[in-house]
């Protein structure tokens, strides 16, 4: 939602407990500016501010990391979260219907995958009946840490309900330790390149 904080406004996810208390706010760190020459022009960092935050919340399940739509893309957010102790990643977003059926799943699935953790998307259900309005692709779902999805609903308004096994975010890391084997060694000689 948006929030205006002073003379600025933000791209805002507030999380709320069982409670109905606000434990955590994220503001959006990457913004989506694109300029593709004849086509398209969108740049959010002409209204929006950037967020310069992690969002880290704790429940008595697991602990959680948010971003927002765009943040999706950047591999380290997800990374820098895990870091933190996440095991369950959640993405609110408004893919578009061009890049939502080519991306939307992938991404989900990669940062799942890459992070050994539990991704949640949830998008706005599509609006045929204006067709001249945005419309979002949709296909909320959640994804186990093996990048299977446990659970998607397509384009039409719904709620996504399952069971999570956060024992198997143990199990598969350790089946397969990433986390473990990691080259930062490697990785910081790189950027020397």
């Amino acid at each position: 939602m948006p929030e205006k904080d002073g003379d600025g406004y933000y791209n805002t996810c507030y999380c709320i407990n069982k409670l109905g208390e606000v434990v955590a706010k994220h503001r959006k760190v990457h913004l989506f500016d694109i300029d593709i020459p004849g086509k398209m022009t969108y740049k959010e960092s002409s209204i929006l501010l950037p967020g310069n935050n992690l969002t880290v919340f704790d429940t008595e399940y697991c602990k959680f990391g948010i971003g927002i739509c765009y943040d999706i893309r950047f591999p380290e957010l997800a990374q820098s979260y895990k870091k933190k102790g996440c095991d369950f990643l959640i993405y609110p977003g408004a893919f578009n219907t061009v890049t939502g059926p080519l991306h939307w799943e992938l991404l989900s699935r990669s940062r799942a995958l890459d992070n050994n953790c539990y991704v949640a998307v949830c998008s706005p259900s599509r609006n045929e009946e204006e067709p001249n309005t945005y419309q979002a692709w949709g296909h909320s779902m959640v994804v186990d840490p093996f990048g299977k999805i446990v659970t998607s609903l397509g384009h039409q308004e719904g709620i996504v309900q399952c069971n999570i096994n956060l024992e198997l975010v143990d199990e598969i890391g350790q089946q397969i330790p990433t986390f473990k084997q990691k080259r930062p060694d490697v990785y910081e000689s790189l950027k020397k390149i």
